[in-house]
């Protein structure tokens, strides 16, 4: 595993996509710099190996309407062709201002994420879970890492659309803390 701190550059999808690889897996993020996610640093894909785990990172810290979460949430959607089909979690790290989401959030953000899911299943035959973590100005970047690190050796589990919040993650991994959503 590769873990460095990289300088991160301008906001956009385009920027930077900053890799862990774990001899096998190889976790790729993009979407907004979020701190939580410098941690996990700059590596070259190894020729051989396609990502099996993709983080966005989504900065919602300036939104606080429904219709400009809505909006952010839709423009971050666009990233989702990219992914490539080797992948099979997708995490969507949303980093709030507040430090829990509001009931209407998690609402919002659980359809978007199933309608993520169903679209990767339509389009390009991938059954990925998607998940998404929301986050606030006490997230560990460290736990960060460490729980998408575990993540990435994990198959797909039994919740394709998950919502979490970082208490949800302290004591459990990514994958627990979803199949305990799903039950």
């Amino acid at each position: 595993m590769v873990i460095e701190t990289a300088p991160l550059a301008r906001k956009g999808f385009e920027d930077d996509i900053r890799m862990i690889d774990s001899s096998t897996r190889v976790v790729e993020v993009s979407g907004d710099p979020l701190a939580c996610l410098t941690p996990i640093g700059r590596a070259d894909r190894p020729p051989r190996l396609s990502p099996t785990l993709f983080v966005i990172g989504v900065d919602a810290r300036c939104v606080h309407t429904r219709s400009g979460f809505a909006a952010l949430l839709q423009s971050h959607k666009r990233s989702v062709p990219r992914i490539p089909s080797s992948v099979s979690h997708i995490i969507i790290v949303i980093h709030l201002a507040d430090d829990l989401p509001d009931a209407w959030m998690s609402t919002r953000v659980h359809r978007w994420v199933l309608s993520i899911h169903r679209r990767m299943q339509r389009t390009r035959g991938i059954d990925a879970d998607v998940a998404a973590l929301f986050v606030n100005r006490s997230v560990s970047s460290t736990l960060i890492a460490v729980r998408l690190e575990e993540l990435a050796q994990r198959p797909p589990g039994a919740n394709p659309a998950a919502v979490l919040t970082l208490d949800e993650i302290r004591g459990q991994t990514i994958a627990q803390a979803s199949t305990n959503d799903f039950i």
